[in-house]
């Protein structure tokens, strides 16, 4: 009968919730006595003293966040009010939410008003376990959020009146239709339009207990009112202050642009350098002549063009103020996409049957084609098309040079003229191996991966070096020479009057924000070199001396068509510029070289640009000083532009660039021992070899030592040992180690002869720790007396005063086991400032089996949940999880403790990326009034370098941006930041980001036909689909758009950057931060020196 006389009792109340809720009144959901209406996980929550109170203690956990869920039936637009306060942990009041399993599990999926300690969190909108939606928004903005992470950011709310959590506070939500309001005491504290596809109308109603460190929260004066009609105009009113207005019945679309499927992007949207023009040329049909990826001129002045899915064109260059007329166009060669598809005309069954050309150049009186891919009649290789009869038609095809491409865009690419006038260079990409038949190399034939363990691979799994390479050929193709290695997919070359080879090599987009990660950047191709790249985590970094480094970074992007401005009637600094296309990001740039010695270094200036604007190839005209250029590729619209100079600047042909011909000279002359006729060196020449690799200038040290390895090994070993400079001896044991795998223990003994932190550069330091890595990868575990011996001679190192020596020492004292490697390995990766290089010690951990303790192997464990927060490209997670797999296998099963299986079995829990090993906490929300006084004349010295590193970190800046070769490359690198802005300008741009926008880096508004709006950027392109990241943090999330669906594309003034990355900081780190930039990462900067 009780049981009975309950269950009435209990039906009678929910009837008489409902009546009152269908009627609008208010209605209070907690009695104050006990927790009758409401289901929940007894031993969490209980009722004292008129409150509801869940807790949590290390005697009783919660494994997953447990909520307390209201049993009045689904909530749709409501207002909701309550007194809390909380301690220990966040929590938060969940509404419109699913249950996940049963009800009686008592998890909710859904939207929450969070209830956090940190200031910028507290009251903001959450979506807990809601797909990959994590942060909503957060307190103070106004946001329409369109996808997972498609959150426009409209505006701000509320006020910047600190909240405490311990103390009572008024949290109130109000839900009406897609408008989700959060107001803490009274105040707004965000204000979300819901546009998500997989938005939530109605669900149920909970309060969180939350997972972790123990808590406890209590919630009175619960309230709730059911809104509809005018009362929830009304409550929107009371919440906001404003009137709500009457929405269409639907939304009017803005302006329609021109039809991104049809005709390629107007050049009244891209934006040019000062003084130039634009003019587009001629839409490429797609259906009749395909998307255009390569071009180049005949000896008739005409433009010749391949699709990259079809055959290849011909027509006149237009004359100035004209346009292509498109009955000139004509077909020269057919080819059809796939094998089988298509019908060909009788026509074009008569022309060479040859295409998808990635490369095409005229020279020898014939055309060169570069096939890159298997669906060519022909296949992959190097072909040669000749006019036999003279009548301006090409009727046979030459193979030059079969190549075994694996598949995909990395394949062979361009070809163009040597500066001989007697051969021609071949661009392959890094899916391209070496032919079997090549006739020589000039790069050392010692290839290598020199990893101390086995690369995280996810990528071209297996695949080994040598690959990505340049060959210099014959006409005839009867040579194929090795030039240079170690390339991902350089797309196309180019030579300056000099006779220096240039190119702009890919990074790999998958790898943003790991310590592997390499940007984009412009190579100086020198011979006998290899430029590192070997896939997964294995890619070599550009202080390895065994590489040859950059000229310029870049940033992320994909590299394609590249040209001198010889010819062009510029002004004389784009003449000499090296100009490079940025396909996915639709930026042309103009790289302003300098001699630095026997090589270069590069400024890169944005000249132009727009959305889309996938450049493919371009090329001065030198008759009429005009650059052509054309987009298209992966069946993207294509066309044709021009662009000529219409300023006051002086466009007479400009003098080439004067210094380092000396230099040059001399590293010529050492590369002369690399080439096919070179004889062994005589006893004089090696003298100046070996002298050669003392020199300061990097370029001759670099031809030194590969002149070196392609002598005899016995003819200069034993030089080694008489040699004092630490210049010429980490060179030469490099070149031991790499030519010698039995002479590693001659280089490690020698190696220990120096006195390590008497060198004198960061460089020194690291070409000695590179020999001894290549001795160790070449050599294999050193004899235990002298293993023991190098153990200690490294202890007395490591570690060091750079993260990257210590990124090396850490590597190789992994690698022999050192009793010390764990305890210092992990006070680096507790200290380390930023995600990649605590990624960089968490994978030189992984493999270790000794010198661990269980405190330091639960700390181990316990990274890998906070970094599961980490964000990059799309491998980052099958990175992690990599290094954890093998972390987990080093284990012993006697260490395998209950305990440090319960953490490693931990989940990590979605929330923004923290980047140290103890939480931060809010310290205020900065604004320029107050930090302006600070830097009246600039930012004052003695500050603390070390801090200020930590600072970049701890403000996420490592997640976006460059410095000092470390960190993410969506926003501009911050090395030479010093520079170009003094501390009061720094402050500013971080404070407010949307001030000034660089085009360079700045977004656009896609503006959709149904009414929507997408804020971000095109990082990819495909079947004239566009695919727009929204969210800089996240480079890998992109938002899929179909090119008929967009009616317009304008720059947006809204910065992608986030705010409020201050926040966490007080006067003094913020100081030391901008001590930091201002210095381009560099410790003996003056603002450091006490």
């Amino acid at each position: 009968m009780k049981n009975k006389t309950n269950r009435s009792t209990y039906i009678t109340l929910i009837s008489f919730l409902l009546s009152c809720l269908s009627a609008g009144a208010t209605v209070d959901l907690f009695n104050g006595k006990d927790l009758s209406g409401w289901l929940g996980k007894e031993r969490f929550w209980k009722v004292e003293n008129g409150t509801i109170i869940g807790e949590t203690t290390p005697d009783n956990p919660t494994p997953a966040n447990t909520f307390l869920i209201w049993k009045g039936g689904e909530v749709k637009d409501f207002e909701f009010s309550c007194q809390v306060k909380f301690q220990g942990n966040n929590s938060g009041v969940q509404y419109r939410s699913k249950a996940i399993g049963d009800l009686n599990d008592c998890v909710l999926s859904g939207y929450q008003a969070d209830l956090h300690p940190k200031q910028e969190f507290f009251g903001m909108l959450y979506g807990e376990k809601y797909g990959k939606r994590g942060i909503i928004a957060r307190r103070w903005q106004k946001a329409d959020a369109r996808g997972d992470k498609d959150v426009k950011i409209l505006g701000s709310v509320g006020d910047k009146t600190e909240l405490d959590g311990a103390k009572w506070n008024k949290l109130t939500i109000v839900a009406v239709g897609n408008r989700l309001i959060h107001m803490v005491n009274d105040v707004v504290t965000v204000d979300v339009t819901e546009n998500h596809p997989d938005a939530i109308a109605k669900g149920h109603l909970g309060l969180q207990l939350h997972r972790g460190v123990p808590m406890k929260v209590e919630f009175k004066a619960l309230k709730y009112k059911k809104l509809s009609g005018a009362a929830a105009r009304k409550a929107l009113e009371n919440a906001t202050g404003e009137k709500p207005k009457k929405q269409a019945s639907k939304p009017a679309p803005k302006p329609k642009m021109e039809s991104l499927a049809r005709s390629a992007t107007s050049p009244a949207r891209i934006n040019i350098a000062d003084g130039f023009k634009i003019d587009l040329l001629y839409s490429v049909p797609m259906d009749k002549q395909g998307s255009w990826v390569a071009m180049c001129m005949d000896n008739k002045n005409r433009l010749i063009v391949s699709d990259q899915y079809g055959g290849i064109f011909r027509f006149p260059i237009p004359a100035a103020g004209k346009k292509i007329d498109p009955a000139s166009i004509e077909q020269i060669t057919y080819s059809a996409e796939r094998a089988g598809m298509g019908k060909p005309t009788d026509a074009q069954k008569k022309l060479p049957q040859i295409g998808h050309a990635q490369g095409l150049c005229y020279a020898f009186d014939s055309l060169y084609v570069v096939v890159n891919s298997r669906s060519s009649s022909t296949g992959a290789g190097v072909f040669r098309l000749l006019d036999t009869n003279q009548d301006d038609k090409f009727d046979k095809i030459i193979t030059i040079k079969k190549l075994s491409a694996t598949g995909g865009e990395h394949g062979p690419h361009a070809i163009i003229p040597a500066p001989d006038g007697k051969h021609l260079y071949v661009v392959m990409g890094n899916q391209t191996p070496l032919p079997d038949d090549y006739t020589h190399s000039r790069v050392p034939e010692l290839w290598g991966e020199d990893q101390l363990y086995p690369s995280l691979q996810y990528f071209m799994k297996g695949a080994v070096a040598p690959l990505g390479h340049f060959a210099q050929i014959d006409p005839e193709g009867k040579t194929w020479e090795v030039m240079s290695t170690g390339f991902r997919n350089q797309y196309d070359a180019a030579v300056n009057r000099e006779g220096e080879l240039f190119t702009y090599d890919a990074d790999m987009e998958w790898d943003m924000n790991t310590p592997w990660y390499r940007p984009t950047r412009v190579n100086h191709v020198i011979d006998g070199s290899d430029f590192g790249w070997r896939t997964g985590s294995g890619k070599f970094m550009d202080y390895c001396s065994d590489t040859f480094g950059t000229v310029a970074d870049v940033g992320p992007g994909s590299p394609t068509g590249v040209c001198f401005g010889y010819g062009a009637k510029f002004p004389a600094k784009y003449q000499n510029a090296f100009f490079i296309s940025d396909w996915s990001y639709g930026k042309l740039y103009a790289v302003h070289l300098s001699p630095q010695g026997s090589t270069y270094t590069g400024k890169v200036e944005e000249f132009a640009s727009a959305q889309p604007f996938p450049l493919t190839d371009l090329l001065v005209n030198p008759k009429d000083g005009a650059m052509y250029i054309a987009v298209g590729g992966r069946k993207v619209q294509s066309g044709l532009y021009r662009i000529t100079y219409e300023g006051k600047e002086s466009t007479v042909p400009a003098k080439s660039m004067s210094g380092g011909e000396e230099a040059r000279k001399r590293r010529q002359a050492l590369e002369s021992f690399v080439q096919r006729e070179a004889k062994p060196a005589n006893k004089n020449q090696l003298n100046k070899i070996w002298s050669s690799l003392a020199a300061q200038d990097r370029g001759i040290r670099h031809a030194a030592r590969v002149a070196l390895e392609k002598q005899p090994v016995k003819k200069w070993k034993s030089r080694l040992a008489s040699e004092k400079s630490p210049i010429a001896a980490s060179a030469a044991m490099i070149a031991l180690a790499r030519a010698d795998t039995t002479s590693g223990e001659t280089v490690l003994q020698k190696a220990m002869t120096f006195k390590y932190r008497d060198l004198k550069s960061r460089q020194q330091k690291l070409d000695l720790l590179r020999s001894i890595t290549l001795a160790l990868t070449r050599g294999g575990q050193p004899a235990e007396e002298q293993k023991g011996k190098l153990i200690a001679w490294l202890d007395q190192i490591y570690p060091a005063s750079t993260p990257e020596e210590n990124r090396d020492l850490s590597a190789i004292m992994q690698f022999l086991q050192a009793p010390s490697a764990a305890r210092k390995g992990m006070a680096l990766l507790r200290g380390a400032s930023g995600q990649e290089e605590q990624i960089g010690y968490a994978l030189n951990l992984r493999h270790l089996k000794t010198g661990w303790t269980s405190l330091l192997r639960e700390s181990y464990f316990k990274w890998f949940v906070r970094a599961g927060n980490f964000k990059g490209g799309a491998r980052l997670n099958n990175y992690l999880d990599g290094i954890k797999k093998d972390a987990i296998a080093s284990v012993k099963d006697s260490q395998m403790t209950e305990g440090l299986k319960k953490i490693i079995d931990t989940k990590p829990q979605s929330s923004a990326p923290q980047f140290t090993f103890e939480p931060r906490t809010f310290v205020k929300n900065w604004t320029m009034k107050e930090m302006g006084k600070w830097v009246p004349s600039g930012v004052p010295g003695k500050r603390d370098f070390k801090n200020g590193r930590q600072m970049f970190g701890a403000g996420s800046c490592y997640a976006c941006h460059r410095i000092g070769g470390e960190g993410g490359a969506v926003g501009p690198d911050l090395t030479s930041v010093g520079g170009k802005f003094g501390g009061y300008d720094l402050i500013e741009s971080i404070v407010d980001p949307g001030k000034e926008i660089s085009d360079q880096y700045g977004s656009s508004i896609f503006s959709l036909s149904d009414g929507s709006q997408l804020n971000g950027r095109i990082m990819n392109m495909r079947n004239n689909e566009y695919w727009i990241n929204t969210d800089m943090m996240q480079p890998s999330m992109v938002t899929k758009v179909k090119a008929e669906n967009l009616a317009s594309i304008e720059p947006s003034t809204v910065s992608m950057m986030p705010p409020g990355l201050l926040n966490t900081m007080d006067k003094e780190d913020i100081l030391d931060l901008m001590a930091y930039l201002i210095a381009g990462g560099k410790p003996d900067h003056q603002l450091f020196a006490k």
